[in-house]
């Protein structure tokens, strides 16, 4: 099963490497580098929120390399530099690795709080957990840098095109409840004009998962009223 997980992953970073990312949304760099939004914060971290940021920081247009680098990560999931279109490589981390070196993308299991993970754990048999994201994790920088920043202040999170489903839990887990994070803000694919032609209430269900204070989870998520859209390319027009 390894050896198939091996060469899944090494297909896969072959095909990526073929395609090529033309268009660019600019409506995304305009996410990327608003400030936080006082209606999105949970209302357990308000009096946090109004001691430790002015108004002045909370609504300013700050550029990424103009003074947000200390401030935004990019938390990248996807295997290619496509949000290096949006933000300079000082933001990003790209926490499963990279095309550029096929052997650091990180491409197996990450639900540790599955019960059936358990299970593995406590078969002394180490090729079990090869594929574990926990256990890649550590064999780069990439995650204890997401701690670091994590730790250093209050923060809030923007989803873009991440599913929040399982194979990521362990990891949400630990940014979704973290004590500074005060906001969790999905944007969802919005494919009609009719109420629920979205993937909102999806989204949702799956940071759901993620929690296992589920206080937190009703108090931290941004409600819909307050969301948006997930920007897209332009359709053609004929």
């Amino acid at each position: 099963l390894n050896n198939q997980m091996d060469f899944l992953r090494d297909k896969l970073a072959e095909y990526l490497k073929t395609l090529t990312f033309k268009n660019r949304i600019d409506s995304i760099i305009l996410i990327f580098n608003s400030g936080i939004k006082e209606e999105d914060v949970a209302i357990s971290s308000m009096k946090r929120f109004d001691k430790e940021v002015s108004s002045y920081e909370r609504n300013i247009f700050r550029p990424c390399g103009e003074g947000i680098v200390d401030k935004t990560i990019v938390l990248d999931f996807n295997y290619t530099d496509t949000v290096l279109n949006y933000v300079p490589l000082s933001c990003e981390n790209h926490i499963h690795g990279c095309l550029d070196n096929p052997n650091s993308m990180i491409f197996g299991y990450g639900d540790e709080m599955d019960k059936e993970f358990e299970l593995l754990e406590s078969r002394n048999e180490n090729e079990l957990l090869k594929n574990s994201k926990s256990i890649k994790y550590i064999e780069a920088d990439n995650y204890r840098n997401l701690l670091e920043f994590i730790e250093s202040d209050i923060f809030q999170v923007f989803i873009m095109g991440h599913s929040c489903g399982n194979s990521d839990r362990t990891l949400l887990h630990t940014i979704f409840e973290h004590e500074n994070c005060i906001s969790i803000k999905p944007f969802y694919y919005k494919w009609g004009e009719k109420e629920g032609e979205d993937t909102y209430s999806e989204i949702t269900r799956n940071i759901y998962r993620n929690f296992k204070d589920k206080t937190l989870f009703r108090d931290r998520v941004v409600n819909k009223t307050h969301c948006e859209p997930m920007p897209q390319v332009p359709k053609a027009t004929k």
